[in-house]
């Protein structure tokens, strides 16, 4: 994603510089620049061409982060946290894409016990189904 002016904000309320988004958020700066390319995040540009992000982008970076350790995509974070607009004090919004990623979370990690179970008892190897045969 390219890096745009907020539409409805004045561009001083985007002041984080990478470097500070990146500290706050545990982050490396090429790590931020990761975040905004994908869309989990978006930043301004000021009258001398730096980046300059809101405050939300920590939280947005944080939630994605935890996601990820999970196994939801950056792609999946971001259609998520594309409906709560840069500084919203919508709670409601907050929570909601909270909510999704804790049910798209549990269902991963239901798919991954499954996987487990399958690992732990090797059910999968005494299937007949699609073995392959040795050609003649």
């Amino acid at each position: 994603m390219t890096t745009t002016e907020y539409s409805g904000r004045e561009p001083s309320h985007a002041s984080l510089t990478v470097g500070q988004v990146a500290r706050a958020a545990g982050v490396t700066a090429n790590a931020v620049r990761f975040y905004e390319r994908y869309g989990v995040i978006t930043g301004a540009r000021n009258s001398g061409n730096a980046r300059r992000f809101t405050v939300d982008a920590i939280c947005r970076i944080k939630l994605a982060l935890a996601a990820q350790r999970v196994g939801i995509t950056l792609k999946q974070s971001a259609d998520i946290l594309a409906d709560i607009p840069p500084l919203s004090p919508d709670l409601d919004r907050w929570v909601a894409a909270g909510e999704e990623l804790v049910r798209i979370s549990r269902a991963r990690i239901g798919e991954l016990q499954t996987t487990v179970n399958e690992l732990a008892t090797l059910e999968f190897l005494h299937s007949n189904a699609a073995a392959p045969q040795p050609q003649p």
